[in-house]
């Protein structure tokens, strides 16, 4: 049998580096100078949600980009201005324990997001997200107007502005014109934000190319005498408002405790004589649309005053008949971040079916499970 022979390798001295071919084709450097400054952020920030070190990021560059100067320092400037112009997004997970547990005890809901956060913020940013969906649901069953209507306060104010953002990013199948409506006018005098029909400024200038923005405005005080309500609402300048009502195909709203001491349904009301003391002792547990909820849906206890709405809670389990959604989004009070578990079980247990979808925090929905 043929034996091989081991063949000997040459002695190496010590600390020889490896010797090591050069390739003919050209190191491949893509020009740093010819990004704009948005691709470097874009590219900075990539890299740092994949989970690289902010000195590693700029190993990475200097080697594949080869600037003249590319430090870590300079990684942190850029991750800076992304953080500042809103391009990072923290995203919570989802309880789908907890959203299960919600759909199997109410069958009748369409649709749950159970949102693992106890700040408004990523309530706010889920809500969007499911109103862009349901947006869309409609769009592509080939309607060319879709009317979205918003009730007011701080957190209908942020998802407002989230909205906006991401319909610059949501062209497909969004409908050809997005008609958008005030439910209520606004409460807070200091703080006109909180007018639903400041919203419609979020929308002015849009980047979003295939979507003409329209919008029906409610000029009307906040709250008014009960007697006078029905004379008001008939008014001209305000009953083309009321009108247009039934081309709603979407009710965006969030809820407030009674108990908290910023609600502004509950501030208005302790306002005028005798009027918290009435709903008290009807069981107020909490506003919806800026209209009093009670342990068992709407509350219909006779004030003094009470708020101007486009549509009223009784409304809308007819509303819903006809294929349309009530959204509730409902996260922690955004200036205490109380939870609002009391008015979301009140909502829940509701005789009249009161909403189609709910986006809610897990410990909202913790406490009203218990």
């Amino acid at each position: 049998m043929a034996t091989k022979t081991a063949r000997r390798r040459p002695p190496t001295r010590p600390n020889a580096r490896p010797t090591h071919r050069r390739s003919s084709a050209p190191s491949a450097k893509m020009p740093w100078n010819e990004l704009d400054r948005e691709e470097k952020i874009a590219l900075v920030c990539r890299l740092f949600c994949a989970g690289e070190k902010p000195s590693a990021i700029a190993e990475r560059i200097q080697k594949d980009y080869a600037p003249n100067k590319f430090t870590r320092q300079s990684v942190h400037r850029m991750l800076r201005k992304a953080a500042e112009k809103g391009r990072f997004r923290f995203a919570p997970r989802a309880s789908f324990v907890l959203s299960n547990k919600l759909r199997q005890r109410y069958q009748w809901l369409a649709g749950v997001e159970v949102v693992h956060t106890n700040d408004f913020e990523d309530v706010a940013y889920q809500g969007a997200q499911t109103l862009i969906r349901l947006v869309q649901d409609i769009g592509r069953s080939s309607r060319q107007e879709v009317h979205v209507g918003f009730a007011g306060g701080h957190a209908m104010h942020r998802l407002a502005q989230i909205f906006a953002q991401l319909l610059d990013a949501s062209d497909e199948d969004l409908p050809e014109t997005l008609v958008l409506h005030a439910l209520v006018a606004g409460f807070d005098v200091r703080d006109p934000t909180t007018d639903p029909n400041t919203f419609f400024t979020l929308f002015n200038n849009r980047t979003s190319v295939n979507t003409r923005y329209e919008y029906v405005g409610l000029r009307t005080p906040p709250v008014v005498r009960a007697d006078e309500y029905d004379t008001l609402r008939n008014s001209e300048g305000i009953k083309e408002s009321y009108d247009r009502a039934g081309d709603l195909d979407i009710i965006v709203t969030s809820a407030a405790d009674w108990t908290d001491e910023h609600s502004n349904f509950h501030q208005y009301m302790e306002r005028s004589a005798g009027c918290a003391e009435m709903l008290v002792k009807g069981g107020c547990i909490g506003d919806m649309l800026w209209l009093p909820v009670g342990p068992h849906g709407p509350l219909n206890v006779q004030t003094k005053i009470r708020s101007m709405t486009l549509i009223e809670l009784g409304e809308l389990p007819s509303f819903m008949e006809k294929g349309k959604h009530v959204l509730l989004v409902l996260g922690p009070c955004a200036m205490c971040r109380r939870t609002k578990s009391r008015v979301l079980s009140a909502i829940l247990a509701s005789e009249q079916k009161l909403i189609s979808h709910l986006v809610v925090d897990t410990r909202s929905v913790k406490e009203a499970l218990r």
